[in-house]
C-alpha cells in the first residue's frame, strides 16, 4: 500500500501492494481510494495521470453533493458517477455539513450509518459499485473511488474489495484506519471548538467521534454482512454472482 503524498490529494493511497491470505499482492495502480476532486492541483492531476494510470474516476457521493462540488474533468479519464446512499441517508450522516447545534446532538451512531450502507437499497448500490470495479477491463485502471472524507462510503467499499481479493479482516481495518492520519487534526479542532463554546465535554467528544476512523465503525458494516449472508464469502457468492471461473480470471487482474 503507497500513500499519495500531494497537497490536494487528501486521504488517497494505492492499494498496491498489500498482501493476501495465500500469498499473492495486489497489483500497483489498479485501485486507489481517496476524497472528492472538487479542487486538485495541476500536479496533483498529473501525478495521477502519469504516475498512477488514472483511467476511471467512480464518485461515490449523492447527485446533491456531486453538483455541489463536481470532480474536475480530466481529459482522458472517465467520471462514474455511483452513489452508496440515498440523499436522505447523506442528510443525516457527518459528511453533510453541519447547520445547527441540533443536528449535531440528533446524529446517530456511527454504527448505525455504517450498518444502513450494506441493508436495504444502499446494499444494492454497494453490490452494482462492487461488480462495476472488479469487471472493469484492464485498459480502464487504474480506478480511482471516493466519496467526500474518503472514510465512510470509500472505506466500506475499500474494505469489501480487499476482502473478496483474498485480504485478512486485520489489514482490512488497518487500511481503514489509516484515514485517522488525515483527519486527526480536523477532529481535535471540531472537539475543541465545542469544548471552547458549549464547554460540554460529552458533546464534544461524540463530535470528534464522527470524525475519526473507529474499527467498531467497519466492523459494523462487516459483521451485518456476515450476520445477513453468513460469512462475506457467502455475501461475495449470492450478490455478485460470479462463476468459479469468473472470480478466477478477476482474481488474476487484480493479484500478482
Amino acid at each position: 500500500m503507497e500513500i499519495i503524498r500531494q497537497k490536494s490529494l487528501k486521504n488517497y493511497r494505492d492499494l498496491g501492494g498489500i498482501k493476501t491470505v495465500d500469498g499473492r499482492t495486489i497489483k500497483p495502480h489498479m485501485l486507489i481510494r481517496g476524497t472528492t476532486l472538487f479542487d486538485p492541483t495541476v500536479l496533483g492531476i498529473k501525478i495521477l495521470k502519469e504516475q498512477y494510470n488514472l483511467k476511471t474516476i467512480i464518485d461515490l457521493r449523492t447527485q446533491k453533493e456531486m453538483t455541489e462540488k463536481p470532480d474536475v474533468l480530466i481529459d482522458g479519464v472517465e467520471i462514474v458517477h455511483m452513489p452508496v446512499i440515498s440523499e436522505a441517508v447523506a442528510g443525516i450522516s457527518h459528511e453533510k455539513k453541519v447547520r445547527s447545534m441540533k443536528s449535531l446532538i440528533m446524529m446517530p451512531r456511527m454504527e448505525d450509518l455504517y450498518v444502513s450502507m450494506v441493508t436495504e437499497e444502499s446494499l444494492d448500490n454497494v453490490v452494482k459499485i462492487l461488480k462495476y470495479i472488479l469487471k472493469l477491463p484492464l485498459e480502464k485502471f487504474a480506478v480511482v473511488f471516493h466519496c467526500t472524507a474518503g472514510k465512510d462510503r470509500t472505506g466500506v467499499i475499500a474494505a469489501l474489495l480487499l476482502s473478496f481479493l483474498g485480504v485478512d479482516r486485520a489489514t482490512v481495518i488497518h487500511d481503514y484506519l489509516l484515514t485517522n492520519m488525515h483527519v486527526l487534526f480536523k477532529a481535535n479542532m471540531a472537539y475543541l471548538g465545542l469544548l471552547l463554546t458549549r464547554g460540554n465535554h460529552k458533546l464534544a467528544h461524540k463530535i470528534k467521534h464522527y470524525f475519526m476512523a473507529e474499527p467498531d465503525f467497519i466492523k459494523a458494516s462487516l459483521n451485518r454482512l456476515e450476520k445477513d449472508f453468513g460469512s462475506l464469502d457467502d455475501f461475495f457468492k449470492q450478490k455478485l454472482g460470479f462463476s468459479q471461473e469468473e472470480e478466477k480470471e478477476i482474481k488474476n487482474k487484480f493479484l500478482e
